[in-house]
């Protein structure tokens, strides 16, 4: 299997993972065979990249850590949390963050938000989320297809996968956890506040735009902050997951220490910056970035690698950022890659499997030569061949 651009998906190929539509029915099945139709619908609704089966391929194995049915269980509530709490704030008023933080904190958006059925469900929900992920210690990648309707969704599921790995590397017990995914589910609620032209703005944005939109996290934190038994941590998240290390974060420009927090990660102190924040931090920067959006490619993931490697101490928690690269392979399994040197130069394949000691030196199947003529198939591993070097193909 194979992660392909689609733009080069032709008819003819074989679907490799279910696609599916903006209420989370099934457009296609894994298996269907794609005429010229199936692609231009696709094309229409959003969809950057998808994953095909072929002969070449068919030892890859692209391991998501969720099933097809705890991630859309968790992503229908994360869009029903929305979408109830949002209809009872369309009759606000507010401009200014003084008003809107105001409203906020009225009994009716309050109980609004805490009364809503869908947040409670997606509490209940929480459990068999965190469950799944129990026994994961790494990913082989991050490895939704995101579309467009549904982007804000997705990607807090993705960052809330990741963030969980990460936090079980440092033993954090179920209860923090549950608490991180609440949190992550909810990262972003606080942009309901924010004008969607401003937030579905395919362009830069004004200053003036920036400013607003960096609202969003203390909107979040207004919404949650007396929401009962979801824990602290749940709240800060929110609240934090743009702060920084040297302190020119936002909202508040709280600083880091670097330092892995050996102590009680659910405390409540409103000036300091909360190690499942920081966790946070890094999980959302690098699902934003590798993600695809319909004005955008996303970013190759080894190129992302680097950015978070490059923003340790400065940007991220030095020791968070050194448990990141525990978990994350710089080359995510059915990634498009290219030899960069050697007697293969220029060479393409896909990563056929990880090293867990190496996780940045996978093994690789190369399929194509330097003028992308098919070559019968061979493998390379990076391991044990130390002086290769290659990079990701978006």
């Amino acid at each position: 299997m194979r992660r392909m651009h689609i733009q080069n998906v032709e008819p003819g190929m074989v679907l490799g993972k279910a696609v599916y539509g903006e209420n989370y029915e099934v457009l296609l099945n894994r298996g269907v065979v794609l005429v010229e139709g199936h692609i231009n619908g696709l094309k229409k609704r959003g969809f950057i990249k998808v994953y095909i089966d072929d002969e070449e391929t068919a030892d890859v194995v692209i391991k998501d850590p969720i099933s097809d049915k705890i991630r859309i269980m968790a992503t229908k509530d994360i869009l029903k949390t929305y979408e109830l709490t949002q209809s009872a704030i369309v009759s606000i008023e507010a401009e200014t963050t003084e008003s809107i933080i105001k409203s906020i904190n009225t009994p009716k958006i309050k109980n609004a938000f805490q009364e809503n059925q869908a947040f409670k469900q997606m509490c209940k929900d929480i459990n068999s989320f965190v469950d799944e992920l129990m026994n994961e210690n790494i990913l082989s990648g991050l490895n939704s297809i995101k579309s467009f309707d549904n982007y804000t969704f997705e990607h807090s599921v993705d960052t809330a996968v990741l963030s969980i790995i990460i936090a079980k590397r440092l033993f954090l017990d179920k209860d923090k956890l549950r608490q991180i995914a609440i949190g992550e589910f909810l990262h972003d609620i606080g942009k309901i506040f924010i004008d969607e032209k401003i937030i579905n703005k395919q362009g830069k944005l004004t200053t003036e735009e920036y400013e607003q939109v960096k609202q969003h996290t203390t909107y979040g934190y207004e919404l949650l902050k007396d929401v009962e038994n979801i824990g602290e941590a749940s709240k800060h998240i929110p609240f934090q997951h743009h702060e920084r290390q040297d302190g020119k974060g936002y909202p508040r420009g709280l600083r880091g220490n670097n330092k892995i927090d050996s102590g009680n990660v659910g405390y409540t102190d409103q000036d300091k910056l909360i190690m499942i924040a920081e966790i946070a931090a890094i999980a959302d920067f690098y699902d934003a970035c590798i993600s695809d959006r319909p004005y955008r490619k996303g970013l190759a993931p080894d190129f992302v690698y680097g950015l978070i490697k490059d923003g340790s101490g400065t940007q991220f928690n030095r020791e968070l950022v050194e448990c990141f690269l525990g978990v994350m392979p710089k080359y995510p399994v059915g990634s498009e890659v290219r030899i960069k040197n050697g007697i293969n130069k220029d060479f393409t394949g896909v990563v056929l499997s990880l090293n867990i000691q190496q996780l940045s030196r996978p093994k690789v199947k190369l399929l194509r030569d330097a003028k992308k003529n098919k070559i019968t198939p061979c493998e390379i591993d990076l391991s044990s061949n130390i002086t290769v070097d290659m990079e990701c193909v978006c």
